[in-house]
C-alpha cells in the first residue's frame, strides 16, 4: 500500500517542457516563486524572487531537469528520481568504453553549448538593462537643465522691480515670489536625480509641477524663455504626441454629450 501511495505521488508530479516553465517564470513570477520541489516539497525557486525574469529564464538549469522536466531545490537538482537518466543508466550497462566516452563527450559539448548561451544571455540582459539606465539618464538631464532654465527665468522677473514689472502690480509680483522658491527646490532636486538618481523611474510629478509653474509665469508675464532663438518647449521627445485640433474638439464635444438632445 505504501508503495503504491508512492507511485500515485509520483504520477502527480508536475512536469515542464521548456517553452512553459519560461513562460511560466515570464507570465505568473509570484506564483512561480512558489513553485515546490518535485523531490522534497521544499521551496525551489523562492531564491528568485528579487531577480527579473529574464534573468531567471537565463538560469533554467539551476532548478529545472531538462530532461525529466521537474522544478527542484538546490539540493536536489542534480539527485532527484529522473525517468529519463534512469533509462540511459540502464542503457549504458550494455554498452562499450567507445560508445560510453563518445556519450560522455556529447554530454560534454551540450553542457559547454548550454553554458556559452547562458553567458549570452547574461549579456544581452546587462546589455539591456544598461541601455535602459542611460535613456533614463539621458531623460533626467533634460527635465534637469529645462527646470534650471525655468528658475533662471523666474529668478530674473522677480529680481526685476521697475517697468514691467511695476506695470504688473505687487499681487502679481507676490505670486512670483511665490513660485521662484518651488522652482529652485524643484530644480535642484531634479538635477540631484539626474547625478544620483534615487528610483528607476522619472520624477514625473516635480516635472508636472516645474511646467505648470512655468506655464502660469508666462500667463503673468506674458514673456517666455527663448532657447538657441526658440521658445522653451516643455513637451519632451518621449511625450505622447500631442492632440491634433480635431482630436481635441471631438474629445471636448464628447465630454458634453454630443449627439444628445
Amino acid at each position: 500500500m505504501a508503495d503504491g501511495a508512492v507511485l500515485a505521488s509520483e504520477s502527480d508530479v508536475k512536469r515542464y517542457p521548456k517553452a512553459d516553465i519560461e513562460e511560466f517564470a515570464k507570465s505568473d513570477k509570484k506564483i512561480f516563486c512558489k513553485a515546490k520541489c518535485a523531490e522534497c516539497g521544499d521551496p525551489a525557486t523562492k531564491r528568485f524572487k528579487d531577480m527579473m525574469s529574464v534573468m531567471i529564464v537565463g538560469m533554467l538549469d539551476t532548478f529545472w531537469c531538462r530532461d525529466c522536466g521537474r522544478v527542484l531545490c538546490q539540493s536536489h537538482r542534480y539527485q532527484h528520481t529522473c525517468e529519463i537518466l534512469d533509462r540511459q543508466k540502464e542503457r549504458n550497462k550494455n554498452i562499450t568504453h567507445e560508445q560510453l566516452a563518445a556519450q560522455i563527450a556529447e554530454a560534454e559539448a551540450r553542457k559547454q553549448a548550454l553554458e556559452d548561451e547562458q553567458r549570452g544571455e547574461t549579456r544581452r540582459v546587462a546589455e539591456a538593462e544598461e541601455e535602459q539606465r542611460l535613456i533614463r539618464k539621458d531623460r533626467r538631464q533634460i527635465l534637469a537643465k529645462k527646470a534650471k532654465v525655468v528658475e533662471d527665468f523666474l529668478q530674473g522677473i522677480t529680481r526685476d522691480t521697475e517697468g514691467a514689472a511695476a506695470r504688473r502690480g505687487m499681487a502679481v509680483r507676490n505670486e512670483l515670489l511665490e513660485m521662484y522658491p518651488k522652482a529652485k527646490r524643484i530644480a535642484l532636486t531634479l538635477y540631484n536625480e539626474y547625478l544620483h538618481p534615487t528610483t528607476k523611474d522619472l520624477a514625473d510629478e516635480d516635472w508636472q509641477d516645474v511646467k505648470e509653474i512655468y506655464q502660469r509665469a508666462t500667463e503673468l508675464t506674458g514673456m517666455f524663455v527663448s532657447v538657441e532663438g526658440e521658445a522653451l518647449d516643455m513637451r519632451n521627445p518621449w511625450d505622447p504626441p500631442a492632440a491634433t485640433p480635431e482630436q481635441a474638439a471631438d474629445a471636448e464635444g464628447a465630454g458634453f454629450g454630443r449627439g444628445l438632445l
